[in-house]
């Protein structure tokens, strides 16, 4: 019996390690690529500093697709 819940042990370690590692790299792909202001945002730790830095200099982004429509709240039902 305590042989067995080692094994379980184990394997429970090996599951939960597996799921980090997908997670990560789900995560990894998921980065938007570009320069745009909603990338920059998107891949920054305080994605408001970036959107008033774009505010100051007038740099405008237009939300058409659905990954910067739901970054900022809106409906996406309008682009379907």
């Amino acid at each position: 019996m305590y042989a067995l819940a080692v094994v379980a042990r184990e394997g429970l370690i090996q599951v939960v390690l597996e799921c980090e590692r997908i997670g990560y790299n789900r995560r990894e792909a998921s980065q938007p690529s570009g320069f745009s202001i909603l990338a920059r945002a998107m891949q920054s730790e305080h994605p408001g500093i970036v959107f008033v830095r774009a505010a100051a200099t007038g740099e405008i982004y237009p939300l058409t697709d659905v990954d910067s429509r739901m970054f900022v709240g809106l409906p996406i039902e309008n682009q379907l």
